[in-house]
């Protein structure tokens, strides 16, 4: 067909246009493929394995095979199976005199490198435009501009050196500014407006709603709780927005993506009560508790104090971000968007029937929590502890907790008193092995002539001259040593 071509081409030139050949003129972006002597052969898109035929006079000079340019179809050879193409007309024609610094131009990218993009103008002239130049953020990849069709602005222009440097992105200022104008006239508070995110940072997103830029924070960007805004935006993303607030004067526009739907929190007054139980996830971990989200967008606080029955030193032992729990609404007050849960009511308070599980004078086990100087501590189960006294820890003297007990000991204890009203457990170690005789009854304490432990000892007998009657007594004194 390569061969044929040049024939062809020869006479398409010198017969009129077949009526079942022509067809409307339109822009067929293609690819050179060849170059034939005075005859340019073009690859052309979506047209499958048809190829199109262009005369060499109408570039300037030879393009570079590869290239991607735009053709008008000025009509189809059904005998040849080929396109005859025209450059004029694709995307005009321009000279060097009709271009000029600042100007608006079209250009199509046919190549990148390190430094930006390679471009063709119209009229065949090439450019180049910086990386910094192509658009408002950082270019990653400038090859996957190759064979897109850009409005610039001339930034530069040497007429001897033929070199023409442009920029998209004084193009895309230059159009944002008459578009800002007419937005801001139109713009108004509660206004809903489509947008587009143009750069995201910690504190929020700035969005595009029409050549104004307004600022989405991150508490407006969902009901539910959001740590990084990058985490739900990134650049490029077409989002819906709520004007919140615009002040003029210094030029910020406040959005909402959140307020565009209902708040949740509107609808939990009416699906949350006090003392319901709920499934809750754990989104965040405080030295003083742990926020749950029970629904979408609402949000509670468990404090530490919530967490367990037993003592708790630090949240993450008990719960990690993202578990899943039942907690008790302990209070809600959807007014002020406050709701307080609790993790250990939600299983039930341990010390319900604690009198009858720990029977007065039972052996349990128990382990060591903690020792102080006047006990020890110890758990019994979980949520429930108890105290043995250091008096209750040997039958000698005891100096410290710790040279009997510490902390991580497990021991059996007798119980010696229950208080389930108060929470209170006291417990022996020195009883569990010891012997404790009941009290005596009284019939042991009336008998007679058994000298016993719990009798009293008789008084013994004044000696002679001592103190009684007797030599050496009162009543052995004389006469001369009474006072009278």
């Amino acid at each position: 067909m390569e061969d044929s071509a040049p024939d062809a081409a020869a006479k398409g030139d010198a017969a009129p246009a077949q009526d079942d050949g022509d067809i409307p003129s339109e822009v067929k972006r293609g690819r050179i493929a060849a170059i034939r002597g005075d005859e340019v052969f073009v690859e052309i898109a979506g047209i499958g394995k048809t190829q199109g035929i262009v005369s060499m006079q109408q570039f300037e000079r030879p393009p570079r095979i590869g290239s991607i340019m735009d053709f008008v179809v000025t009509r189809f050879d059904e005998a040849e199976g080929l396109y005859f193409l025209s450059r004029e007309g694709a995307v005009g024609r321009q000279t060097w005199d009709q271009i000029t610094r600042g100007s608006a131009v079209e250009a199509r990218v046919v190549g990148s490198n390190k430094g930006g993009l390679e471009l063709e103008m119209v009229g065949n002239i090439r450019a180049f435009m910086p990386l910094s130049q192509i658009d408002f953020g950082r270019v990653e990849d400038p090859s996957s501009w190759v064979g897109q069709k850009v409005q610039a602005i001339v930034q530069e222009l040497d007429r001897k050196a033929k070199r023409v440097v442009l920029s998209r992105r004084q193009f895309l200022e230059k159009t944002r500014d008459q578009q800002r104008g007419k937005t801001m006239a139109a713009l108004d508070v509660n206004q809903i407006r489509e947008g587009v995110v143009t750069s995201v940072m910690e504190y929020g997103a700035f969005v595009d709603i029409g050549g104004v830029d307004g600022l989405v924070h991150v508490s407006d960007i969902a009901y539910s709780r959001v740590e990084s805004p990058s985490d739900v935006l990134k650049v490029g993303d077409k989002v819906t927005v709520k004007v919140l607030k615009i002040d003029a004067d210094k030029g910020k526009i406040s959005l909402g993506i959140k307020q565009i739907e209902p708040d949740p929190w509107s609808l939990a007054s009416q699906a949350l009560r006090s003392g319901d139980t709920v499934n809750g996830r754990v989104t965040k971990t405080a030295p003083f508790g742990a926020f749950v989200e029970v629904e979408s967008g609402v949000e509670g606080l468990c404090p530490i104090s919530e967490l367990a029955w037993k003592r708790v030193g630090r949240v993450e032992d008990v719960l990690q971000v993202d578990q899943v729990h039942m907690f008790k609404i302990m209070e809600i007050d959807p007014g002020k968007r406050r709701l307080s849960l609790s993790l250990k009511q939600a299983a039930g308070d341990p010390w319900i029937g604690a009198t009858v599980i720990f029977a007065v004078r039972s052996i349990v086990e128990g382990t060591v929590l903690t020792c102080t100087d006047f006990g020890a501590f110890v758990e019994l189960k979980p949520g429930i502890e108890g105290l043995v006294h250091i008096s209750e820890l040997d039958n000698k003297r005891v100096n410290k907790v710790t040279d009997i007990l510490n902390p991580g000991d497990t021991k059996q204890f007798r119980v010696l008193t229950v208080d389930e009203d108060n929470r209170r457990i006291s417990l022996s170690l020195k009883q569990v092995v010891e012997y404790v005789a009941p009290e005596p009854t009284a019939a042991q304490t009336a008998g007679a002539g058994t000298k016993t432990q719990s009798q009293p000892a008789r008084p013994k007998k004044p000696k002679p001259g001592v103190g009684g009657i007797g030599k050496g007594g009162a009543m052995g004194m004389g006469l001369g040593d009474l006072k009278l």
